[in-house]
């Protein structure tokens, strides 16, 4: 019989650092377009899994010396070609024990403020791009909580892992939800981030009594950041494009705008194009780098954590 050790143990010997697991019953106040039944309809479990994030790949933008470790190890090649030989075990399981195992698409972060406005392809479907909180999700698969700059915590790693989803009509055991508290909204996030996007509006989900809350993001701000265009966070923009005088206090994008904008003007701009070709050699397409090394976001909030020494540090067995 199939259990939740053996997916666990699966996925852990296939390279994965971490797995959780949640029962469908905790999704049920999540929106339809952000809910399993909705992508998967004969689902029972969520499995949760991630990767750390290496500290070494921040160095290069600690030092000022190299900004494209970040994008090419803290994103691509071994991190999520580990989740991938991790996601391919999960399913294989599933599947020799006569189960289906369903991945929740890659776009957790783009969606985690709303679904893009689209028109649905049939009548009576939702929209595409139907997508689970990523976040909410590794919270209700009991692997931590989401800290204030809405990064997610594992006592493990703090704010350093990146997750996949699998959805299964396999009815596993669920993980008890965390009862700890790493955030201890100290706003080392919010003052670090070059971007100043984060720390507004509280939001929050509530499952089982707990409550999971973060402050939210300005995801126009994020965004343009993050691919370098803001001279707080990138000396490339100011060289190349000296010009466009980005007063990041003053971006009204949504996300989107600031996504396009990204691949717009990385062409234009020299280091942020070499980021970009070099990471379409290790499997992250040509798309334009992430400069801005989550300084705010995982750095700070590290450092913090470390700080107060309440990480585990992930050794396996």
């Amino acid at each position: 019989m199939l259990t939740a050790k053996m997916i666990k143990d699966c996925a852990i010997a296939a390279g994965a650092d971490l797995c959780g697991i949640a029962s469908v019953e905790r999704f049920q106040d999540a929106p339809k377009e952000m809910h399993p039944l909705t992508l998967f309809p004969e689902a029972k479990s969520v499995i949760v899994f991630a990767n750390r994030i290496l500290k070494g790949c921040y160095k290069g933008i600690q030092e000022g010396t190299d900004w494209s470790t970040y994008w090419i190890y803290g994103y691509g090649t071994g991190l999520y070609t580990s989740l991938g030989r991790a996601g391919e075990a999960i399913n294989s399981l599933l599947e020799e024990h006569g189960y289906e195992g369903v991945h929740s698409p890659g776009s957790h972060t783009l969606l985690d403020e709303a679904p893009p406005a689209r028109e649905p392809l049939a009548k009576g479907k939702l929209p595409p791009c139907v997508t689970l909180h990523m976040r909410v999700a590794a919270a209700l698969a009991g692997l931590g909580e989401p800290g204030w700059s809405k990064v997610f915590l594992t006592p493990e790693f703090g704010p350093r892992q990146r997750f996949e989803i699998i959805l299964t009509d396999a009815e596993l055991e669920q993980d008890p939800l965390f009862d700890g508290q790493l955030c201890d909204h100290c706003q080392a996030c919010v003052r670090a981030c070059p971007g100043h996007a984060l720390g507004g509006e509280r939001e929050s989900v509530t499952c089982e009594g707990r409550e999971f809350a973060w402050g939210r993001v300005n995801y126009g701000k994020c965004k343009v950041t993050h691919w370098g265009l803001n001279p707080k966070a990138s000396p490339f923009v100011s060289k190349d494009l000296p010009g466009m005088n980005m007063d990041v206090d003053k971006v009204s994008y949504d996300w989107y705008a600031a996504y396009r904008l990204g691949f717009a003007l990385a062409p234009r701009i020299k280091y942020l194009d070499l980021i970009s070709t070099g990471s379409a050699e290790h499997g992250q397409g040509g798309r334009p780098g992430s400069v801005c090394g989550a300084v705010g976001c995982i750095q700070a909030c590290n450092a913090h954590l470390e700080a107060k020494k309440v990480l585990r540090g992930g050794v396996k067995g």
